[in-house]
């Protein structure tokens, strides 16, 4: 089972991480700085830059092109009243648009990191 960390837990991290430093930051500071971190990556990703993630991988912005779908639940109903196969399809066919999405590349750094 895997746990979910929100801002406040990476905020405390980051907290740790510079008190080792000697640098002092309070819990609320932290995770702000953690925030603003995260909406300055997705503002890159927004602007269709790749966004370098050290030896651990890369997040890159994709586009899926517009294409020819099915409505599921619609061809399922035509099949059941009897409606060929065929026939089915292209009264349940629809146009899914474009849409972004964000991918992960993960570099051998972050594979071997899973493996282990």
């Amino acid at each position: 089972m895997t746990t979910k960390i929100n801002t406040t837990e990476l905020g405390k991290d980051l907290q740790d991480i510079l008190e080792a430093k000697g640098i002092t930051v309070k819990t609320k500071e932290g995770k702000e700085i953690v925030e603003e971190f995260i909406d300055a990556i997705f503002e890159r990703l927004n602007n269709g830059e790749t966004v370098k993630l050290g030896a651990y991988a890369d997040l890159e912005p994709r586009t899926r092109s517009e294409r020819k779908g099915y409505n599921p639940k619609l061809l399922r109903d035509l099949k059941d009243q009897g409606v060929s196969e065929e026939d089915a399809k292209k009264q349940a066919e629809i146009q899914i648009a474009e849409s972004r999405a964000i991918g992960l590349k993960p570099h051998k750094k972050l594979k071997d990191l899973l493996k282990s």
